[in-house]
């Protein structure tokens, strides 16, 4: 089986198993649909980073890993601290709403990865993701 026919079918499977088992908790269809939808989305461009850019996957520098550790940092704290037992939301809802906010959160900076190495290293079948060129944002 070709590596991206078995990373799209394992992001499915993961958005589909997490979209039925938040439906079976909390019974909220939309909820429930786009949670999975952000999870399998995320998956698979994370994948797509890790299988294009191997060096970029977990980061090389400082400078690529305080960003990440900055995402990291607020969707947890969102999912986590945001949707406190404070909240008047059911257990339920409150889980459904924490694994929105870290699908989404893990869509975005796959996403936002995908950008920005497709925009400065061009095609990845050409140049490597590690050849070393600086560029301005190194400096900073």
């Amino acid at each position: 089986m070709e590596r991206a026919v078995r990373d799209t079918l394992g992001a499915v499977l993961v958005g589909g198993a997490t979209s039925l088992g938040l439906y079976w908790l909390g019974g909220h269809v939309g909820l429930a649909l786009v949670t999975g939808l952000c999870w399998a989305c995320g998956l698979k461009l994370a994948l797509r980073v890790g299988h294009l850019y191997p060096a970029y996957a977990t980061g090389e520098t400082w400078a690529d890993k305080r960003w990440t550790g900055l995402s990291v940092g607020l969707v947890s704290l969102a999912a986590l601290v945001g949707l406190s037992p404070a909240l008047p939301l059911s257990n339920e809802l409150r889980l459904g709403l924490g694994f929105l906010v870290a699908g989404a959160g893990l869509g975005a900076y796959s996403a936002g990865t995908l950008a920005v190495l497709e925009r400065v290293e061009g095609d990845p079948r050409t140049t490597s993701a590690s050849s070393g060129r600086r560029y301005s944002t190194d400096d900073d």
